[in-house]
């Protein structure tokens, strides 16, 4: 062959070698495309973490000391979750947070639970969020929690709906801030977010802003496997924002009941 032929035969092949290296690395916890609003489908597959240990230095930069006991477990490839642990003993909450956040934006509502007796989970948003939620859910079984409830935020709160009639016995019930049907994350109905055998708490504004008038109360209807406690407050704030608005200490004071009733104190 050509020396002139020979060249550019080895510089294609070197170009497709740094095409595939580029196209299958991400950094960690990014998504491919970068988007963090709901855009991804689900699927139930479980993920594994791996434990990095308390004070190696691998713990989430949320810009605020994460104090007490807490363990994070770091995802073990780029789509597996990353699970921070806090609090210890048995009585176990995993906190799902909105679409644009994770184990930062859920930590001070975590670190509340914990002040309280609980033993909590957060965890960052993947590209599976029901593997996430699940991923989060073993972690603090793992760790010695022995009942749990599931719950959250937006994202969050479709996600514990959707999944919680597949992670066993072990949960208890579900509480739900501002959830409702979306097909992006892979529960497009009332009726998958009802499908859970046991109580559940659901949460949201008169105007929430994402989901159509009358949500939570559909799925509250639908939900006839167990008993369901339903708030709706005034107002057309959504998720978090709910627990720094106004009705704040009504959101808290209904989650904290619910909590105390399914998990002792």
């Amino acid at each position: 062959m050509p020396a002139r032929t020979s060249r550019y035969v080895l510089l294609g092949a070197l170009a497709i070698l740094l095409g595939t290296v580029a196209c299958s690395t991400h950094g960690p916890g990014q998504r491919s495309g970068g988007s963090p609003t709901l855009s991804t489908d689900v699927s139930t597959a479980s993920s594994t973490v791996t434990s990095t240990g308390s004070g190696s230095g691998s713990e989430p930069e949320c810009g605020v000391p994460i104090t007490g006991l807490h363990r994070y477990l770091s995802g073990s490839v780029s789509t597996h979750t990353d699970v921070l642990l806090l609090g210890s003993g048995p009585r176990g909450v995993v906190v799902g947070a909105q679409a644009n956040g994770g184990i930062c934006q859920a930590l001070a509502y975590a670190q509340t639970l914990t002040a309280r007796g609980y033993h909590v989970a957060v965890f960052d948003w993947m590209a599976d969020y029901a593997a996430d939620l699940t991923t989060a859910a073993h972690a603090l079984l793992a760790a010695g929690a022995r009942k749990i409830v599931v719950g959250g935020f937006s994202r969050g709160a479709l996600v514990a709906l959707g999944v919680a009639p597949s992670l066993g016995r072990a949960v208890v019930g579900v509480f739900s801030v501002s959830g409702g049907p979306s097909l992006t994350e892979g529960f497009p109905t009332i009726a998958s977010l009802a499908r859970f055998a046991g109580p559940i708490l659901l949460v949201s504004s008169t105007d929430d802003p994402v989901f159509p008038h009358g949500t939570s109360a559909r799925i509250a209807s639908a939900h006839t496997a167990g008993p369901n406690t339903l708030l709706i407050v005034p107002g057309s704030q959504h998720a978090l924002a709910l627990l720094n608005g106004s009705q704040g200490p009504r959101v808290t004071s209904a989650i904290d009941a619910f909590l105390h009733r399914l998990l002792g104190g």
